[in-house]
């Protein structure tokens, strides 16, 4: 199992840590923090939930954002009793108040209590850390919170704007150093791995995509230039056929500056039609791909067509036409007067010139597809052995829905969970459910909780971090409603409440890290340190499966679930297993909901297998991107070497009709153009496998189980590019046969 390094320990930052980095002048000169919230709209149609954000009052000041309408959150509104004011987003001023100029002032229930709207952001804003936030509210620090002992109570996100002339590399030395000093003088606070790291927002904004987008744009590139190289070789061609004329225009006191110019405009103007075309299939294509993209992309919702994309294209299109005009025009610029203008001076030496380059190009184009050919097809493999990956439960038949008690109606965990049980006893009573179960974190649903504990008889080796994992809260029957195999022990039970002893059931990875070839079964975990001087126990009562939570190729790390008796929340996730259709009893399920409560929020409401299938989105998206890419540039390097052989049949039909006429068979024929075509494909695929094994490597980090060089995807490629490129040589070939003798061997 792989367990997780230091590396991968990267946590947010607490309340006394921030009131200390804010302070860095040296290296800040804004500084605001945030904490995710999903408060319950009430008041305004049905109840739900809203994505918003707490922030502290410089948190737009920092972002460098002035609102469209209003003002921004103040400092001193994150004290108690102002804090009742609220900034919306654009679409949720549009969606919710009608985009009405007179909303400054309106009130929204969040949560059951009134806040004030004070601002709106302007269109397309959207905060990195909580893209689909569309509330700001202030952020109130309790008094414990700010205890210097509570440093490593980690869950806000931090944010911060360098000092004018300060570099990051500058300002990661500095906070570097400064979580030295921090932990040198307070060691026992701080764990001895304990540091400050910064990182770039537009690392942090396309840091799990960027890999992706490059490869993308490599792939596109290869498209680009096949494409260029077929243009090129079509006007090689063209040039072999237009010599006689360049020849005459020569001998007429054309210079060859002038035939260059004039070539090259006619190469310019063919890429911009080409261009302009490119344009018109974007803005058809664009919607389709973010269609594709189902969230996966930074910012999709900003791309479009704008003065940037055509100036780009532009570039790019003059820039192709000049580079890829060039060669053709310097080729017939240099015709022979002489022999071109003689009788039969087709075969001249610049036309050989010319067949040697095209025959170039070709190997070029069919180098370059199988090279994108090889990365898809390392991508359909290993998203087919992603597919394959056991969950570790049965998500068939799963519905999975939030519900969140407000606060303010809710306010202790005694209500809570009374709350929680009536409204599991009401969907229980749902003709067509089986079992129903509700956990804090549901595998798969986007969020997480991870957390670190102490068990007993466990010391982590030096600078080793200590136990580390996911910490869920569960109902007594969600795992047996996941159907998460139970392999030793027992399920939780109501028994299991304030007043029993404390328990946990842990997952196999668990056992296997910390209790080896033991039985697992009354062994005992805390959330204290094991210096306190009085420990809650834990003890472990049962052990089950290994579940998948974020995604089938996610990070695996141990698991602890505890019963929700014994640990109130305020909202739950719950996952029901129906007997057909998870979404036909949704209207039921939901009605049974609002019986409990008719203002509490049902929201998030998914399959489960959707929730799996969202979970592989990006690595589909990618997938079918590079495929689509590939699939063309093979198309365009067949259409390649169909074309130079269809030229070349045309130029040596008098040869194949001397061929004929001494005897040679029409199979003759057919395997001399045949041989011809596919010693060109070998060519390019032998060189394309070479290239294919140096570049397949940047893709490793987008490949699940599969190695970047695996040999038997290479070589079914391979096959597949020469299968094509043998039918793009067939047809030439077979026209071949056809020659009449006669008509061939007649004098011009």
């Amino acid at each position: 199992h792989h367990y997780p390094s230091l590396n991968d320990l990267l946590a947010p930052v607490s309340v006394p840590g921030f009131l200390a980095y804010e302070q860095k002048s040296d290296v800040f000169e804004h500084a605001a923090v945030e904490n995710g919230w999903l408060p319950s709209l009430t008041g305004r149609g049905d109840p739900e939930r809203i994505p918003a954000d707490q922030v502290s009052g410089d948190f737009l000041t920092t972002l460098g954002i002035a609102p469209a309408l209003g003002r921004v959150l103040r400092p001193e509104e994150t004290t108690a009793g102002r804090d009742k004011v609220v900034v919306l987003s654009q679409g949720f001023w549009k969606r919710v108040l009608g985009g009405d100029s007179t909303a400054l002032g309106q009130r929204l229930i969040l949560d059951g209590e009134s806040y004030q709207v004070v601002g709106v952001m302007p269109p397309g804003f959207r905060d990195f850390f909580n893209r689909r936030a569309e509330l700001w509210t202030p952020l109130v620090f309790q008094e414990a919170q700010k205890d210097p002992n509570r440093w490593t109570n980690e869950f806000l996100a931090f944010t911060g704007r360098l000092r004018p002339g300060t570099t990051l590399a500058q300002a990661e030395a500095d906070m570097a150093a400064f979580g030295v000093r921090l932990r040198t003088d307070n060691p026992s606070r701080f764990s001895p791995d304990w540091g400050l790291k910064l990182t770039s927002l537009s690392e942090k904004a396309t840091g799990p995509v960027r890999s992706a987008l490059l490869v993308l744009l490599g792939a596109v590139g290869f498209v680009l230039l096949i494409a260029c190289a077929n243009v090129a070789n079509l006007q090689l061609a063209r040039a072999a056929s237009r010599a006689r004329e360049i020849a005459v225009r020569v001998a007429l006191g054309a210079s060859p500056a002038t035939l260059v110019r004039q070539l090259l405009t006619e190469s310019v103007l063919l890429a911009l039609i080409g261009g302009g075309l490119g344009l018109l299939l974007a803005v058809w294509g664009v919607p389709g791909l973010l269609a594709l993209n189902s969230g996966n992309l930074p910012a999709a919702e900003d791309i479009g067509i704008d003065g940037t994309v055509l100036g780009y294209t532009l570039l790019v299109s003059v820039g192709t036409g000049l580079l890829f005009g060039l060669m053709p025009a310097l080729q017939l610029a240099r015709t022979d007067l002489h022999d071109t203008l003689k009788e039969g001076g087709r075969g001249n030496a610049g036309d050989r010139r010319g067949q040697v380059l095209r025959r170039g190009l070709v190997v070029a184009t069919v180098a370059l597809a199988l090279t994108l050919l090889a990365g898809a097809g390392l991508l359909v493999k290993s998203f087919a052995q992603l597919l394959g990956v056991d969950p570790g439960f049965k998500p068939d038949h799963l519905l999975t829905f939030n519900v969140s008690l407000p606060p303010a109606k809710y306010p202790n965990d005694t209500v809570q969970i009374a709350a929680l049980d009536r409204i599991t006893a009401g969907i229980q009573a749902v003709p067509g459910v089986a079992t129903v179960g509700g956990t804090s974190t549901l595998p798969f649903g986007g969020s997480w909780s991870t957390g670190s504990f102490s068990v007993e008889g466990y010391q982590a080796p030096a600078n080793a971090p200590g136990p580390w994992g996911d910490i869920r809260v569960v109902t007594p029957d969600f795992l047996p409603t996941l159907r998460a195999p139970l392999l030793k022990g027992r399920q939780f039970s109501d028994q299991d409440a304030r007043g029993a002893p404390s328990v946990a059931i842990v997952d196999e990875d668990l056992v296997t890290r910390f209790w080896p070839k033991q039985d697992p079964i009354g062994k005992r975990l805390t959330f204290n340190n094991l210096t306190d001087s009085t420990i809650q126990w834990i003890q472990v009562v049962g052990v089950v499966g290994h579940t998948m939570h974020e995604g089938l190729d996610g990070q695996r790390r141990i698991q602890l679930y505890l019963p929700l008796r014994q640990n109130g929340l305020p909202f739950l996730d719950f996952a029901v297993r129906t007997a057909g259709e998870p979404m036909g009893i949704l209207v039921a399920v939901k009605a049974a909901v609002r019986g409990v409560d008719p203002d509490l929020p049902f929201s998030r409401v998914n399959p489960m297998e959707k929730l799996i299938e969202q979970s592989t989105g990006p690595r589909r998206f990618s997938m079918l991107l590079l495929g689509l890419f590939s699939l063309l540039a093979a198309a365009l390097a067949s259409i390649g070497l169909y074309g130079v052989m269809s030229y070349s049949v045309t130029q040596r039909s008098k040869e194949l009709g001397v061929r004929l006429a001494l005897g040679a068979g029409r199979g003759d024929l057919l395997g001399l153009v045949l041989g011809q075509g596919m010693r060109l494909a070998l060519i390019g695929v032998g060189i394309g496998l070479v290239a294919a094994f140096g570049v397949t490597r940047l893709l490793q980090s987008m490949l699940f189980n599969v190695s970047a060089t695996d040999p038997l995807t290479f070589g079914l490629i391979a096959l597949l590019l020469l299968g094509v490129t043998l039918l793009a040589s067939w047809m030439p070939a077979r026209r071949a046969t056809r020659v009449d003798p006669m008509i061939a061997l007649r004098s011009e």
